[in-house]
């Protein structure tokens, strides 16, 4: 089209076409299913730090498109990439983060951390005791609890949410431990011991369980270590 230039550019390792457009007025955002990319249209003449700026400002969204709509993207963990580390967004290959596998075992170690500092004082507070919390690729579900055997099962994708929000998941499932279902009695000791686990279930549930940016996270291959009762992920069935 007369009037209109294109870039090909990357962004949080999302693929966006931008193209200036004279009879643009103010930039433009969307998903280009048919292409699988995000198409950004701007005024002729608009900055690319106005460009880059908008970007980032709209970096969320893009995540979650590129999850729910732009099926064949899938993460390759290299530089440049953005992910959730602990609900915090971070740039591979910037600020000590790491790329590639070694951000993946960086994560699950993360995660385990947390739950072996938040373990003992949930069971301390419930009066209950895990005899094992294994983490798994649980993408249906944030975690599990096989009360006759006291066993807590946590998804490895944990590692990408805040972690008050990992502490409502523990919580929950070391619950169950009391109450095996989710009656009246379940709420009320969820009430007493979290007394806003409504509002973190909510915030939870703005999460997907999915791995952003693709709908498959890839292992990191073999075992990040295991201790006291707690084991590292399993592999994906």
């Amino acid at each position: 089209m007369p009037g209109a230039q294109t870039r090909e550019m990357t962004v949080g390792g999302h693929r966006v076409i931008l193209t200036w457009r004279r009879n643009a007025v103010r930039l433009n955002l969307r998903a280009d299913e048919k292409r699988n990319v995000f198409a950004l249209t701007a005024p002729v003449g608009a900055p690319m730090s106005r460009v880059q700026r908008f970007l980032d400002e709209h970096i969320d969204w893009m995540n979650r498109v590129a999850v729910e709509r732009l099926s064949d993207f899938e993460p390759r963990y290299v530089p440049g990439e953005r992910h959730l580390l602990q609900g915090r967004r971070v740039t591979l290959g910037e600020d000590g983060i790491p790329a590639g596998r070694a951000f993946l075992v960086l994560r699950q170690r993360t995660l385990e951390a947390l739950i072996r500092e938040l373990l003992p004082l949930w069971e301390g507070r419930m009066g209950v005791k895990a005899a094992v919390v294994r983490f798994r690729n649980m993408h249906s579900r944030w975690g599990s609890c096989q009360p006759q055997r006291a066993e807590i099962h946590l998804s490895a994708l944990l590692g990408q949410v805040p972690r008050e929000l990992t502490e409502y998941v523990l919580a929950h499932e070391l619950c169950h431990l009391l109450y095996a279902d989710h009656g009246p009695g379940f709420h009320a000791a969820m009430t007493r011991f979290l007394p806003d686990w409504e509002e973190r279930r909510r915030a939870l549930a703005r999460f997907d369980r999915r791995p952003w940016p693709g709908t498959q996270e890839k292992e990191p291959g073999g075992s990040s270590g295991q201790a006291g009762r707690i084991s590292a992920p399993e592999s994906a069935q």
